[in-house]
């Protein structure tokens, strides 16, 4: 989805979904955050807002693809982030920080698996795990 499609169709949801996908927006490019950290900041600006309404604006968001869900193996929790282009990421076993990585799969490789495997791959999920460079620092 381009930018312009992803602007226009954040105008037709909800008022509450609107001010979680403006956190998500606000967030630092390669910064993530869980849908409590979320519940927390929306509930500090719109004291109204509900911890079940920010799970129902999040999965809305995801399913009109302006927010990425990210399910690194190892976190306690999905996070969120605003919808970009394709990127790997990377969590942090010692501080549990994840970080986008930028990395992309060549699309032959993806030729070459889906070919192997006779299917058709439509999505690709990458995480790199290890210890990242402020934990490296601080041992």
């Amino acid at each position: 989805m381009k930018s312009e499609e992803r602007a226009s169709e954040s105008r037709r949801i909800p008022k509450n979904y609107q001010r979680i996908y403006a956190l998500v927006c606000e967030q630092a490019p390669g910064r993530h955050r869980t849908v409590n950290a979320l519940y927390v900041a929306a509930h500090k600006r719109h004291p109204g807002i509900g911890v079940s309404t920010v799970y129902r604006g999040l999965a809305r968001l995801r399913d009109l693809g302006l927010v990425s869900e990210i399910l690194v193996p190892g976190a306690g929790s999905a996070v969120y982030e605003k919808a970009a282009s394709p990127h790997a990421h990377f969590r942090c076993s010692s501080c549990g920080d994840v970080q986008d990585v930028a990395y992309r799969l060549p699309s032959r490789v993806l030729r070459q698996l889906s070919s192997a495997q006779a299917c058709e791959i439509t999505d690709v999920t990458l995480a790199f795990h290890g210890i990242c460079h402020d934990c490296t620092r601080k041992a």
